[in-house]
C-alpha cells in the first residue's frame, strides 16, 4: 500500500505539472499532458497488479524464496568443501612420522592421482563460481567480462562431459578385460623390467664389446644390482602382482562411475592412476640410478681435483675461483696414486652409470607423455574451438576500423552505400567529415563520402592455444637433447618437468 500511495502522490503531481502547462500553451492531438497521464496510469496498474499478485499467492513467493536460499546454502557448502580439499592436498608436509625433511613438499607432488583430484576439485570450484554466466546479461555489464565468463563456463564443462564420457567407455573395457590386460603387463614387466635389466647387467659384467672393466668393481656393481632387481622383482610378484587384475578392474570401475562421486572420475583419472602404477614398477630403475649417479658424480669430482693438483692449482672456495698453489712432495706422491686409482675405476662407474641413466631418461619421457595427455584433455579449448568454427564473431579477440562508402543528401541524411542500402543506425549522428573524400553528384545533389566503422576482430587460433605454445615451449626447453646430454654428462639428476610453478607466499 505504501507504493500504491507514492504512486498516487506522483500521479498528482504529474497532474497538476500538467494543468500549468496547458495553462501556458495548448496542443492539439495527443499531446505531451496525454503522454504523462498514460505513464502515470501504467505506473499505479503494475503496481497494483505486483501488489496483488503477491497478495494472492504468497504461498509461491514464499517457496520462490526458500528454494532461492537453500541453493546458495549448497552451493556455499559445494565451494567450502572443495577448498578445504584443495588446501590439504596442497599443505606442506615437513614431519614423516618422527623425522623431520629438509626439502618441504605436498600430497600432490608425490602422487599424480592426488593433483589430478585437485584439479578436478578446482575445475568444480569454477563451474560453481561461473554460475552467474548462465543468468542474462544485466544492464551495464561489460560485455566482454560476460563473453570470457561463458566461455570458460561452458569450456570447462564439455571437457568434464567429454571425459567422463570417454572414461566411461575405457573403464568398460577395463572391467571386461582386466584379466587378459593384468597377464599381458605381468609379462612385459617380468621380461622387459626384471628379466632383460639382470640380463644387461651380466653382459656389463662379463666384459661386452672389448671392454676391459675392472673385474672386482664390474663383479661388485652387477652382483648388487643384480639382487636388488631380484628382491624387488620378489616383492611385486607377492604383493602386486596377484592383486594386479582387481586393481585394473577397480581403475575400470573409478574410470566408469566415478563421477557419480564427487566427479573425480573419468579417463583424466585412468591416465594418473596408471603414471603412479608406472612409477611403482619402475622405483628399482630409479634406485640403481640415483646410486650410480651419485658414484659417478662423486668419481669425476675426485678426478677434477687431482687433475687441479698435478698442475699446481686448487680452487678457492671463499674467492669461487682457482687460484696457484704449491703442494709437498708427499701430497703430489699421494694425489698420483688417487688419480692413478680413479683413472684406472672411472670406465667401470661411467659404464654401468650410462645404463641406467638411459633407462632413466627412458621413463623420463614415458612420464612425460602421459603428462602431456593429461594437460591435454583438463585444459584443452575444446568449446572456444568449436564456438570458433560455427561462429567466430561470438570470440572477440580485439576492435578495427573500418570504412564504408555511404550516398548522403547535402542535409546530411544517409541514402544508401552505393546500390546497397546502409543501416542508418550505424551511421553517425551531426556534420559528417569535411576532411573525407567527396564527389558531389550534380543532377541529383548527392555526396559520396567514407565513414568509419568499428569493427569485431574474432580471436585468432593462436591466442587460442597460447597456453599450449607456452607448454611445448617449456617441454622443449626441458628436454632439450642438448640440456639432457649436457646433465649426463656431468652427473646431474634428471627428472621430470615441474608439474607446478613454485608460487613463494
Amino acid at each position: 500500500m505504501d507504493a500504491l500511495n507514492l504512486d498516487i502522490d506522483a500521479f498528482s503531481d504529474a497532474t497538476r505539472r500538467t494543468s500549468v502547462k496547458s495553462a501556458s500553451r495548448e496542443t492539439s492531438g495527443i499531446s505531451e499532458d496525454v503522454v504523462n497521464q498514460l505513464n502515470v496510469a501504467g505506473v499505479i496498474n503494475a503496481a497494483v497488479l505486483e501488489r496483488s499478485s503477491s497478495m494472492s499467492n504468497p504461498s509461491g513467493t514464499i517457496r520462490r524464496m526458500t528454494k532461492s536460499a537453500i541453493t546458495t546454502r549448497m552451493l556455499n557448502i559445494l565451494q567450502a568443501t572443495l577448498a578445504l580439499s584443495q588446501s590439504l592436498v596442497s599443505h606442506p608436509i615437513q614431519v614423516i612420522g618422527r623425522l623431520r625433511v629438509s626439502q618441504k613438499f605436498t600430497v600432490k607432488d608425490v602422487s599424480l592421482t592426488v593433483q589430478q583430484m585437485d584439479v578436478r576439485a578446482e575445475q568444480l570450484s569454477v563451474l560453481l563460481r561461473q554460475t552467474t554466466a548462465l543468468e542474462p546479461k544485466r544492464k551495464g555489464a561489460r560485455i566482454e567480462a560476460y563473453s570470457m565468463k561463458y566461455t570458460s563456463f561452458f569450456n570447462t564443462l564439455w571437457l568434464i562431459l567429454n571425459d567422463v564420457t570417454i572414461g566411461y567407455a575405457f573403464g568398460v573395457f577395463l572391467c571386461e578385460n582386466h584379466k587378459m590386460l593384468s597377464e599381458i603387463l605381468r609379462n612385459f614387466i617380468e621380461e622387459l623390467l626384471i628379466s632383460w635389466l639382470q640380463y644387461m647387467l651380466y653382459w656389463l659384467d662379463s666384459w661386452p664389446a672389448g671392454l676391459k672393466l675392472n673385474t672386482e668393481l664390474s663383479r661388485f656393481y652387477s652382483g648388487t644390482f643384480v639382487d636388488f632387481i631380484d628382491i624387488w622383482g620378489g616383492i611385486l610378484r607377492h604383493t602386486i602382482f596377484p592383486q594386479l587384475s582387481n586393481i585394473i578392474y577397480i581403475i575400470g570401475l573409478i574410470s566408469s562411475f566415478g563421477a557419480l562421486f564427487g566427479g573425480m572420475g573419468g579417463m583424466t583419472i585412468s591416465i594418473a592412476l596408471f603414471y603412479d602404477l608406472f612409477v611403482i614398477f619402475t622405483l628399482h630403475i630409479y634406485t640403481c640410478y640415483a646410486i650410480t649417479m651419485v658414484v659417478y658424480e662423486r668419481a669425476l669430482w675426485g678426478l677434477g681435483s687431482l687433475w687441479r693438483l698435478f698442475r699446481g692449482k686448487r680452487f678457492n672456495v671463499l674467492r669461487n675461483r682457482t687460484d696457484s698453489w704449491e703442494y709437498d712432495i708427499d701430497q703430489l706422491l699421494f694425489g698420483t696414486l688417487l688419480f692413478t686409482l680413479l683413472a684406472f675405476l672411472f670406465p667401470t662407474v661411467l659404464a654401468y652409470y650410462a645404463l641406467f641413466a638411459l633407462l632413466r631418461l627412458v621413463t623420463i619421457l614415458c612420464q612425460a607423455g602421459l603428462e602431456l595427455l593429461l594437460a591435454f584433455m583438463n585444459h584443452f579449448p575444446l568449446f572456444a574451438l568449436v564456438l570458433k568454427l560455427k561462429d567466430p564473431w561470438r570470440l572477440p579477440g580485439g576492435l578495427y576500423f573500418g570504412f564504408v562508402t555511404v550516398l548522403v543528401h547535402a542535409n546530411n541524411k544517409v541514402v544508401g552505400t552505393g546500390a546497397a542500402e546502409y543501416d542508418s543506425a550505424r551511421a553517425p549522428s551531426g556534420d559528417l567529415n569535411e576532411a573525407s573524400h567527396q564527389a558531389r553528384h550534380s543532377s541529383e545533389g548527392l555526396i559520396t563520402t567514407l565513414i568509419p566503422v568499428v569493427e569485431n576482430q574474432p580471436v585468432t587460433l593462436k591466442r587460442l592455444f597460447l597456453q599450449y605454445t607456452r607448454l611445448w615451449a617449456r617441454l622443449a626447453s626441458h628436454y632439450n637433447p642438448l640440456r639432457l646430454f649436457k646433465l649426463l654428462l656431468v652427473g646431474r639428476f634428471l627428472e621430470p618437468i615441474p608439474r607446478h610453478e613454485k608460487v613463494n607466499t
